[in-house]
């Protein structure tokens, strides 16, 4: 039993036995029984107030989450028993909500840290924080595709340019609801590096086989143009099978020329002064009813190979010519700090094209094969370079390279 049960308990006696002596007339009694009935009750409200004071100085404690503090023994038992509980209790949530805020701050840094883009969104679905890699890798750009993405489910995008994406989407339990996060992780060295490897591979073995076999048919061809050279009409069927011999000779090896791409030399390069000294030769390249022009301001400079890049310029300009056409249109090459950009107004690419113009094979124009815009590609990734070709709101068509340097 506590102390503030037993002074409860007497004052209760003792107050009761002065009415009674009161009634009976004993009237020294009486006041005697009252005073110590007073005494047990001052006695137990003493017992009773600390510890109550105790409890509301640590429910406010609680209430501002201040887990440091700790209440002070009075010198009374029972709240100094509430004390020591109360202290234990606080003691107890402190080491967890540092334990808490260890953990929270060292996954936050691990997520920072990560090469794979990480977003979480609220409890509506819209995505609320996402970590540096996830805006690196295209951010707000990105969301569109990921909306459309169903729980557990992963897809496999070309956002334009270089870039390969895996994108997932996955969700954890938040206080009884589901919270939605997604995982973005850059795939480009390794699905670049599988593509090129094949692309190789092909390309090698094209080569051997058709230029050895090639090579004995045009032989047999010629010899027997010598033989039937008075009779006209079977000299231009040889003649004819012939040319297209060579064509297709010339046709595998334009492949091989992208296989034995050299490496990048780099030099100092004004980027400036680079495509006015291309301006010509481009210009050569464009029928009358396309206008090429310079935008470039001096001062730009960048480290790279000139022939290589001169390669990536003449190889732009032809895709940006094929794509305008019989139409008027306009070419125009410029250069700001790292970034070297070469629009045309094009009919343009569509979202799933731009998503495919790099890979090896692809074109929307079949006879070129996609090699112009393979050869940037390889040229651009031994620079170290990044790009991206895509048709912006304006309708203009926009090859984009960055040089890290």
């Amino acid at each position: 039993m506590t102390r503030s049960n037993v002074y409860f308990g007497l004052s209760l006696v003792l107050l009761v036995a002065a009415g009674l002596c009161g009634y009976r007339g004993h009237a020294y009694e009486c006041v005697g029984l009252t005073a110590a009935g007073v005494v047990a009750l001052v006695l137990f409200r003493r017992a009773t107030v600390k510890p109550m004071r105790a409890i509301r100085s640590g429910m406010d404690l609680l209430l501002s989450q201040d887990f440091a503090s700790r209440l002070r023994p009075v010198g009374q038992k029972d709240a100094d028993e509430v004390v020591r509980v109360f202290n234990a209790i606080m003691g107890t949530m402190k080491s967890e909500r540092l334990k808490n805020e260890e953990q929270n701050a060292f996954l936050s840094k691990i997520v920072e840290a990560s090469p794979m883009g990480v977003a979480v969104c609220t409890f509506d679905g819209e995505i609320e924080s996402s970590n540096p890699a996830f805006k690196d890798l295209g951010g707000e750009a990105l969301e569109g595709v990921l909306s459309t993405l169903g729980d557990g489910e992963q897809r496999i995008i070309r956002p334009g340019g270089e870039q390969v994406l895996k994108c997932v989407r996955m969700h954890f339990m938040d206080r009884g609801f589901r919270r939605r996060f997604y995982l973005v992780e850059r795939l480009t060295d390794e699905i670049v590096r599988a593509e090129t490897e094949l692309f190789h591979k092909i390309v090698r073995t094209m080569g051997h086989e058709v230029n050895n076999t090639l090579g004995g048919v045009v032989s047999v061809l010629e010899t027997l143009q010598a033989v039937h050279e008075g009779d006209e009409i079977v000299a231009e069927a040889l003649d004819s099978s012939r040319s297209s011999c060579l064509a297709l000779t010339s046709f595998v090896k334009a492949y091989s020329d992208v296989v034995k791409l050299p490496d990048a030399e780099p030099e100092a390069i004004d980027v400036a002064e680079f495509l006015r000294r291309c301006l010509p030769f481009l210009q050569k390249m464009c029928p009358p009813n396309i206008r090429l022009r310079v935008d470039a301001k001096d001062g730009s400079r960048i480290e790279g190979d000139p022939m290589l890049l001169e390669r990536v310029i003449v190889n732009a300009v032809k895709n940006a010519v094929e794509s305008i056409g019989s139409r008027d249109g306009e070419i125009a090459l410029g250069c700001s700090g790292k970034r070297i950009e070469i629009t045309d107004n094009g009919p343009g690419i569509s979202a799933e094209n731009a998503e495919r113009v790099f890979t090896p094979f692809f074109s929307t124009k079949r006879a070129d094969r996609g090699l112009g815009l393979m050869l940037i590609a390889d040229i651009l990734r031994k620079h170290g370079a990044a790009f991206n070709l895509s048709t912006d709101a304006d309708g203009l068509t926009r090859l984009r390279i960055d040089f890290a340097k």
